[in-house]
């Protein structure tokens, strides 16, 4: 029995599994949980990175004494400045801060919007590592003329419990800094915008042992899919090559693997991205919102005294049937609102159309809102990779949302296979195995997960209202607009 622990940080909470392989099924027990939230200091949004560490060296405390190798995976672009000290210069921003948005119109001095896009694969977005640099040097210059190297957010956590630098090439292809050709930093790109090399760690590959960590010194750290979504990806049952995946969770990324980045004008104004595969490929996919809209809006009512099952949503979404407001779950009014029930209330107004009032109809609102979302967004994929034959596999926690999936098999007309929840962190152990020679292959990781895992699956069932839906929702639904 091999047990590889991996931590998985999301951009709501934390935690730390054990995953058991006995040479045939891998098992999963999860160690320790913790939220995770950005914190408000003055004007700015950041993540509080020392108690993040603290919550990681209390999971490993509990960890089996078994347990030999530990991996991090985390959400995409965020980043960390190290001085000459080895210290952090100021606590990592996160992507929620709005101090980037006016630098997308910055970029225009340097270069368009479409010619980045062919550069580095990824979308134009003020999210991004590129945008928040830029940010910093306008803001605080000083930042970065102190910086001595520059690590990713599971980097960074890797650097706290080794003291070893590098970052993985899954979190690189999320920053638009990257060469996707050649899978390292584009220098010239970085002269470019900033005037300035930036001392970015070298990008490693996965699979690979890193070095033991300082204070647990029997585990062994690996570089695994830094990004979530790349380590959710690699832990998905897929069983045919046309397939597009889902990861579902605060966001909601649609996708397909290929070869080679997706570099078209098409791709371009519908806001598609190209991110790195555990396997050195890319993922062709849309970053659209996930249940960050329901989380929110959980939150809120439970400042209200209203607390719900996930039975209690099933019964309210389908008691709802005949409500039939939409919402572009993408606008950016429901990026990062102070309110979000007033955001979904003055959106409805703006597009004319009922705004929700109970807990039932704000259930039925988002979750068919996201369902015809993912569907029109897997039928762009078909048209730019002509495609048309996929099942949709789906893993993360939005795996279990019943009437998501099987709103979106009615809507998109396509089988969906929903499975495995913990997608991100078996992905995690998976490569943590290959690393330790245990199995020896991206199918062989998937042979694995699905000799261990039962996946739900949903056939498209006939849904009356489908094509008047999905014609209310493309009025509704905006393509990709850049500045």
């Amino acid at each position: 029995m091999r047990t590889v622990l991996a931590f998985d940080l999301g951009a709501s909470s934390g935690r730390l599994v054990a995953n058991h392989f006995d040479g045939r099924i891998i098992t999963s027990e999860e160690i320790h949980r913790f939220s995770n939230k950005p914190v408000h200091i003055g004007s700015h949004f950041y993540w509080d990175d020392q108690f993040i560490i603290r919550q990681m060296k209390q999971a490993l405390e509990q960890a089996p004494s078994n347990a030999c190798t530990v991996g991090i995976d985390t959400w995409g672009v965020d980043f960390g400045l190290l001085g000459k000290n080895n210290q952090l210069l100021a606590q990592p921003f996160s992507y929620r801060d709005p101090h980037t948005e006016v630098m997308v119109n910055t970029l225009q001095q340097h270069m368009t919007p479409f010619e980045l896009f062919q550069r580095t694969g990824n979308e134009v977005a003020s999210i991004n590592t590129l945008f928040q640099l830029m940010a910093i040097q306008e803001d605080q210059p000083q930042l970065l003329k102190e910086v001595t190297e520059i690590l990713l957010l599971p980097n960074l956590f890797s650097y706290y419990l080794t003291g070893i630098k590098n970052n993985e090439f899954t979190i690189a292809s999320t920053t638009q800094l990257m060469n996707p050709s050649t899978k390292a930093w584009d220098r010239a790109l970085i002269q470019d915008i900033f005037g300035q090399d930036l001392p970015l760690c070298d990008i490693v590959q996965p699979h690979q042992i890193i070095g033991p960590l300082d204070q647990f010194p029997t585990l062994q750290m690996v570089a695994v899919p830094g990004h979530d979504t790349a380590s959710a990806l690699s832990a998905l049952p897929i069983e045919e090559s046309e397939a597009l995946f889902m990861s579902l969770g605060t966001w909601g990324l649609v996708g397909k693997e290929v070869q080679e980045p997706i570099v078209s004008i098409e791709a371009f104004n519908g806001g598609f991205t190209n991110e790195g595969t555990s396997e050195g490929t890319y993922r062709f996919q849309k970053n659209a919102m996930g249940f960050w809209l329901l989380h929110r809006l959980r939150e809120e009512w439970q400042q209200q005294q209203i607390t719900l099952s996930y039975e209690d949503e099933k019964r309210l979404f389908y008691e709802n049937e005949n409500f039939s407001t939409f919402i572009d779950p993408n606008d950016e009014s429901f990026f990062n609102p102070a309110n979000m029930q007033q955001a979904i209330q003055h959106y409805c107004r703006m597009t004319n159309q009922q705004a929700p009032e109970t807990v039932g109809q704000y259930i039925r609102c988002i979750t068919l809102s996201l369902a015809l979302s993912y569907a029109t967004i897997a039928e762009q994929i078909e048209q730019m990779t002509a495609n048309e034959k996929g099942t949709i596999y789906i893993g993360g926690g939005g795996a279990e949302n019943e009437q998501l999936c099987q709103m979106l098999a009615n809507i998109s007309g396509k089988q969906i296979s929903a499975g495995p929840t913990e997608a991100s962190s078996l992905g995690n152990g998976l490569s943590q195995l290959r690393a330790l020679g245990e199995i020896h292959s991206l199918q062989e990781g998937r042979d694995i997960i699905k000799a261990s895992y039962l996946v739900k699956r949903y056939e498209p069932q006939v849904m009356e209202q489908k094509e008047l839906y999905l014609e209310k929702f493309r009025q509704l639904f905006r393509p990709y607009k850049h500045s």
